[in-house]
Parts: C-alpha cells; sequence; structure tokens
C-alpha cells in the first residue's frame, strides 16, 4: 500500500520511509534531510515487497499512534502502545483504561506454554480446511440454486395468477358484449335504421305514383304492383319495430351491470398483498412433518415465524428430564407427535415451558391434526390451558380436567397418552364434537411413534 510524502510541498511523491517519532512519511528529498538533522530518530523503510502491517509489526496501528506495542489487553487479547492505556480518553486515546492491562513480558511465558498446542491445533484445523471451503463453496452452491429455484417457483405464480386474469377478463368482456346485445340492441340496429329514411321516402314516392295510376285507371303490372305495396308494409313494420324499441327500451331508466362480486375482489387482492414466503426448517430438521406442514402451521399462529428444532425423541430419546433441560422457559413453542399406525398430531403454546405441578392459562394455544387438516382453537375461557408436569408422568397436558391431549412420559413405550372429547362446558377448546382425531369416543389411548419440540421465532 503505497503512501504520500507528509510534507505539502512533495506531497505528489510517493513515501520510502516513516519516522516513527515524528509520524511522518518522507520522499526521498525529505528522508535525506532527516537523517542528517534526526540521527536517532526510528526510521522504518517502506519496502514494495512488504506490506504496511509487515513493517509495522512492533508498532501501533491504530489512528496517529504508531508506538511500540509495549503492553498487552487481556480484557481484548490484543498487544497495545502507551496512548492505548492512558488515562486521558478521547481522540483515539484510552481505549484500553478500563481493561487488564500488563506489560508484555508478563504473558512471554503464558504465550509460550500454548504456542506448542496452538502449532498442534492449527496443523489438525489446517488439514481439514479445503474439505471445510469445498463443504462452504457446495453450500453456497446449493443456496444459490435453492435461491434461483424459489425465485422461479414465485415468477411461475404469478404467471399463472396473470394468465388467470387475463383469461377471466377476455370471457367477461365477451359476456358484456353479448348481454348487453341480448338485453338491449347493438350498433346494427342503428346502422339500419339510419338506411330507413331513405328506403321509406323512395317508397313512399313508388306508393304515391303506385295511388295515382290505380286512380288514372291505367293499365299496371301485378307483380310490380304486389312488390311495390310489400315494399311499404315492410317499411311500415320496420318503423313500428323501431318505435316499440324505443317504447321498451329508455337506457337512461334501464339498470346497468355491474359485478356481483365487489366484495370478493377487494378480499382477492387483500389476499395478494399479503402473499409472503416464512423461514422454516426444511424436512431434514424433522422427520415428522414435510415444509408445507410448517407454512399451515405457521398460518394457523399467524406472523412470519422461524421453526427451531429443540427436542427430539430420535435425537434425545423419550426422556422427560431432557425435553426439560432442553425447553424450558422457550416462550412459544409447537408440539408434534407421529401417533403409532395413526394421525400427526400436535398443538402450539404461547407460554412458557416449565416444571410445574399447576395449569396454566394460554388463550393463544390450540390444538392439531395435520392428517386430517383441522385445528381446536382455544375458547374465549382460557383458564388451565395447559400443564408442564414437574415430574415423569407426562410430558404436556392441553386442556384442565377434561384431559384433551395428554402426553405419557414413555408415550413412545405405553399406551398411556389419550385424547378425550368432552361436551361439558369446563372444555378449554373446541372439542365437544370430538376428540383431536375426530372421534366421538368417550376417549383414545394411543402410542407415539415419534416426537419433536419446536421453539416458534418470530421474524
Amino acid at each position: 500500500m503505497e503512501k504520500k510524502c507528509s510534507n505539502s510541498s512533495h506531497k505528489e511523491n510517493n513515501s520510502i520511509s516513516f519516522c516513527q517519532e515524528c509520524k511522518i512519511y518522507m520522499c526521498n528529498r525529505c528522508d535525506k534531510l532527516h537523517s542528517e538533522l534526526m540521527e536517532n530518530h526510528h526510521i522504518y523503510k517502506l519496502e514494495k515487497d512488504k506490506s504496511l502491517d509487515e513493517i509495522f509489526t512492533g508498532l501501533c496501528q491504530e489512528s496517529n499512534h504508531q508506538l511500540e506495542l509495549k503492553y498487552f489487553c487481556k480484557n481484548h487479547n490484543i498487544l497495545c502502545c502507551a496512548e492505548c492505556i492512558t488515562k486521558i480518553k478521547g481522540k483515539g486515546y484510552g481505549q484500553h483504561t478500563d481493561c487488564d492491562v500488563c506489560p508484555i513480558e508478563d504473558i512471554l511465558d503464558d504465550k509460550k506454554n500454548k504456542l506448542e498446542k496452538n502449532i498442534k491445533l492449527l496443523e489438525e484445523l489446517f488439514v481439514n480446511l479445503k474439505d471445510s471451503i469445498n463443504e462452504l463453496k457446495i453450500s453456497f452452491e446449493q443456496m444459490e440454486k435453492d435461491k434461483e429455484e424459489f425465485k422461479l417457483k414465485v415468477q411461475t405464480t404469478f404467471t399463472k395468477i396473470r394468465n388467470c386474469l387475463n383469461e377471466k377478463e377476455d370471457e367477461l368482456m365477451l359476456k358484456i358484449d353479448n348481454k348487453y346485445k341480448e338485453e338491449f340492441f347493438d350498433d346494427n340496429m342503428i346502422k339500419q335504421s339510419e338506411l330507413l329514411p331513405k328506403k321509406i321516402e323512395k317508397s313512399l314516392e313508388k306508393g304515391k305514383l303506385i295511388d295515382k295510376n290505380n286512380e288514372n285507371k291505367e293499365e299496371i303490372q301485378l307483380n310490380q304492383f304486389i312488390n311495390d305495396c310489400l315494399n311499404i308494409e315492410h317499411n311500415i313494420n320496420n318503423i313500428n319495430k323501431i318505435k316499440k324499441t324505443i317504447e321498451r327500451f329508455n337506457y337512461k331508466q334501464k339498470r346497468k351491470i355491474f359485478f356481483e362480486n365487489d366484495e370478493e375482489i377487494k378480499q382477492f387482492c387483500s389476499t395478494i398483498k399479503k402473499i409472503r414466503f416464512i423461514y422454516h426448517y426444511q424436512s431434514a430438521e424433522s422427520e415428522i412433518i414435510e415444509g408445507n406442514d410448517f407454512i399451515r402451521i405457521n398460518n394457523w399462529i399467524g406472523g412470519n415465524n422461524q421453526f427451531i428444532l429443540k427436542y427430539s425423541t430420535k435425537r434425545d430419546s423419550c426422556n422427560t428430564d431432557i425435553f426439560h433441560e432442553k425447553c424450558d422457559n422457550i416462550q412459544g413453542s409447537v408440539f408434534i407427535f407421529k401417533v403409532f399406525d395413526g394421525d400427526i398430531i400436535g398443538g402450539y403454546i404461547s407460554s412458557k415451558i416449565e416444571k410445574k405441578t399447576a395449569f396454566v392459562d394460554d388463550n393463544k394455544a390450540f390444538l392439531f391434526n395435520l392428517s386430517r387438516n383441522f385445528i381446536r382453537k382455544n375458547k374465549k375461557s382460557f383458564k388451565n390451558a395447559i400443564k408442564n408436569f414437574g415430574d415423569s408422568s407426562f410430558f404436556i397436558r392441553f386442556g384442565g380436567s377434561c384431559e384433551i391431549l395428554s402426553i405419557s412420559g414413555n408415550c413412545i413405550n405405553d399406551r398411556k397418552s389419550h385424547s378425550k372429547y368432552c361436551s361439558c362446558n369446563s372444555s378449554n377448546y373446541e372439542c365437544d364434537i370430538s376428540n383431536i382425531f375426530n372421534k366421538k369416543e368417550a376417549e383414545d389411548f394411543f402410542m407415539v411413534e415419534k416426537f419433536e419440540v419446536f421453539q416458534v421465532v418470530s421474524n
């Protein structure tokens, strides 16, 4: 990195040296004069094949310091100079005034002792560095591929919407034309009516001539006579037809055609504005559900949420102690259960997961069945919505005495987990029709095949 001479008269010249005491960069002319005047100053030669960091290894690189690095800050694990530790703060001084600082001699032995260990660690890291870089490249390529696929999906989706809108627009335009033609009249009737006066005028002339000839008892050609009479009758019919149309129809008094679904159009536009994408972990993070299932759950919860896997029976075993160790104090979570030979069910709670013997109120909690695509929302009375057990007997219970859904502490090995349906007024959830499996039995005991808990984080 080239530096210009600090002398304003030589500011266009590249510097070849730096004086530590004067804190100036010097070109050839300044360097020669300075060497003669200041023999005892520390001069650093700026070699072209070395960077400034290499040249100033022993100097502090803080702005305007350039003093020797004689101290070590333990808080920041960094070398510093006298101006770094001065008690006067401001203008680039005193950055480490409040830190634990010692002379560099005091840490020499400690650094020597760690050197061998750090060298071995660096060697191990270096061996795997290329593989790590390759993995990073692969991950980046996959990310770019996913991004382009995602963008293409968005484009394809909106192309479909636009095509659908264009088709509907063309269909409605044609219907409007046909409707007006059918209900009222088209421009052909106007054109024909505009030609009618001339036809009538000619017909009248012929009619009068026929009538006059008839009065004079002149010999007439029979077929021509009848044909002219018919033309007069046709003209009379056409005039009467127009008069009837005018009498029958006055456009100003007719009801105009409107959209019948204005409200639906507003809702459609509102839906388009709400289209978004959400962050979620792919199916690789969940052994039970796919990405679209996360989208459904997210829509039920509301907002744009991320789902972070905190507990899994496959990874962590079916153990209530491990469950509480990993999940306690999570604010907002989704429980997902794959029932043995059955449905995928679960629930959402907005309250914290805690070891408690008492029930917890939660007005946002709800249960769902992904296999049957329905949810059981919490009623307005949200008392005793959930319970996280203090012992190992159960993981969680949705609903108070009604036990709408209870998951056993040994749920993957026994059939003690159960789901009741209850029509009593004390029920917390909309489950008085049936239980979470949509069965109208008093209760249903089941065993869990897999069980996962996700933390819900709002983006």
